[in-house]
């Protein structure tokens, strides 16, 4: 994979200004995300543009996550908190005779930081496929929803201080715990997850719109105009 990154590209293509590309740079570092969800998030660019450029740019396969088979086992590799907010979905683990590899849809795949922490933490190379951020963030609730994975101990992104949920003791080689369907279980963020989901679903309330509203009241604390 090309060491360039996604921010090099959307200037090469005149797609982002340098303020744009300012602006997203800052929502990703406040939000702990990637530069791809900022990007979208902050309406600098569309989903389909970006995935679009991505698949001309890089040559990397295009996914339709709506028919796409997602193994459980995959899924179980990676925590759901690090996979949305990197905006990726584990598909399936190849396990070769002399190498694993993990095929991943990723809304960026030059997002290096991300497929350093899914090799170093799975123990496999990471295959990538390019999907867009709402497709993955709808896959996600899809294939993660009563799912608990083990969190991965890892260093924050982006500079940010965004909590994550790792453990105290040392590091110790990857591995998954049982999944439960026990809400109980589930952390804050995946019971909320979920209960979006439902009502969303259940058409009580509009995704987007709820999207927009926490965007706005992330800005309003963080003194944003």
């Amino acid at each position: 994979m090309s060491k360039r990154r996604l921010d090099d590209l959307l200037v090469e293509e005149g797609l982002i200004d340098e303020s744009g590309l300012k602006r997203a740079r800052r929502h990703a570092r406040r939000a702990g995300i990637s530069l791809a969800r900022a990007v979208v998030e902050e309406r600098l660019l569309t989903d389909a543009a970006l995935a679009e450029m991505l698949v001309r740019r890089l040559a990397v396969p295009r996914v339709d996550l709506s028919h796409e088979t997602v193994d459980p086992e995959a899924v179980r590799e990676v925590p759901y908190d690090f996979a949305d907010a990197r905006r990726l979905l584990p598909l399936a683990v190849d396990r070769g005779p002399q190498r694993r590899v993990i095929r991943v849809a990723m809304a960026d795949p030059l997002d290096l930081d991300a497929v350093e922490e899914v090799e170093m933490s799975t123990g496999c190379d990471l295959e990538p496929r390019i999907a867009t951020v709402g497709e993955i963030g709808n896959a996600l609730q899809r294939h993660y929803r009563g799912m608990i994975t083990k969190a991965i101990p890892r260093r924050p992104l982006f500079g940010a201080g965004t909590q994550v949920h790792t453990p105290a003791s040392p590091r110790v080689e990857p591995s998954t715990q049982p999944h439960h369907q026990v809400a109980d279980e589930a952390s804050l963020e995946l019971k909320l997850a979920a209960l979006v989901d439902l009502l969303a679903e259940a058409k009580v309330i509009d995704r987007d719109a709820f999207t927009e509203r926490v965007r706005k009241a992330v800005k309003s604390q963080s003194g944003d105009s």
